[in-house]
Order: structure tokens, then sequence, then C-alpha cells
């Protein structure tokens, strides 16, 4: 998987440097995300994962799905993928892409997993320190996590904020055996 990351940098980097000069970044994000969402389907992992085709003829029934779908460009793209026997790697290069926007852009992606769902104001209240915190506009995405039993854990980069219950008991725990 790493090494996937590493071999789909380069491409993340031209199409977001071709992405920059024509001021299309926007419509970049719209078209990877439609053929991200893509690689949930079966059948279209099934079509990138078979040895039964030529990459020539496998790289032309992927872009046929997305034509008219998306732009030119991003069509190029795909066939330069296809063609180049890299269309396993369109998903890390999406997200090595993201990544890039989300640096230039000083956006920070923020992870908050709770034991149950959060309403809106709370992630908002969330939203607000973290900004403040990292300085950086914030992009944040919930998740429900039963294990934590209650509280929250924050996650962004590499770093986590573990406010949850089932951490203040395992810290706990530690302390009485000691």
């Amino acid at each position: 998987m790493a090494e996937y990351l590493t071999q789909s940098r380069p491409y993340a980097e031209a199409i977001f440097e071709i992405a920059e000069q024509d001021n299309s970044v926007d419509s970049w994000i719209k078209d990877l995300a439609l053929i991200s969402t893509s690689f949930q389907d079966n059948l279209i992992q099934a079509l990138i994962d078979t040895p039964d085709i030529s990459q020539r003829e496998k790289a032309g029934k992927f872009v046929s799905i997305f034509e008219g779908e998306v732009s030119a460009k991003t069509i190029n793209f795909l066939k330069t993928l296809g063609q180049a026997n890299r269309l396993k790697i369109l998903d890390n290069i999406i997200l090595n892409f993201l990544e890039l926007v989300a640096k230039k852009r000083n956006q920070k992606n923020v992870v908050v997993s709770s034991a149950f769902e959060l309403e809106s104001d709370q992630l908002e209240k969330i939203k607000l320190a973290m900004q403040k915190r990292l300085g950086a506009d914030i992009i944040i995405t919930s998740a429900v996590d039963k294990t934590l039993i209650g509280g929250m854990k924050i996650s962004y980069e590499d770093q986590v904020i573990d406010l949850s219950l089932k951490n203040k008991l395992e810290s706990l725990k530690t302390q009485l055996r000691n």
C-alpha cells in the first residue's frame, strides 16, 4: 500500500499542477470524487483487477464509464493511466491529489469518533475549536465507534486527542495497578 502511495505521488502532482494552471482545481475534485465512488463497485474492481483483457481494452472500458460525466482532461488522464497499467493506483492518486489541495488551501481533515452520533451544533463547536488550535480551515468528519463507551476521539494528521471514557478507564486501571 505504501508502494502505491509512492507510485501515485508524481501523477497527483502532475494533475495538481495542471489544475492550478487552468484554475480548475474544483472541477478536478468533482471529477475525481465521482471516479473514487465508482471504486466501491465490485464490477469496477473486477475490471481493474482482471488479467484477462489487455491494458488498452481495460482502459477503454473504464474510460467509457465516465465519458460525458467528467471533463475531457480527466478522460485523457484516465486513458494515460490505463495505458500505463496504473488504474490500480488511481485511488491513491486521488488521495495524494486531495492532500495537495488541502495543503494549498490550508485545510486539515479532522475525524471525530464518538460512541454516539454527534449533533451538528456539537460538531460545529469542535470544528471552531480545532480551527483555533490548528490555524487552518477544518474539514470535519464524524464516525461512530461504540467501543469508546462515551466521550470522543479527535484525529488529524498523525495526532489523536483521546477524550474517551474508555481511555480514562484504562488510565485509572493503570494508576491503580501502580
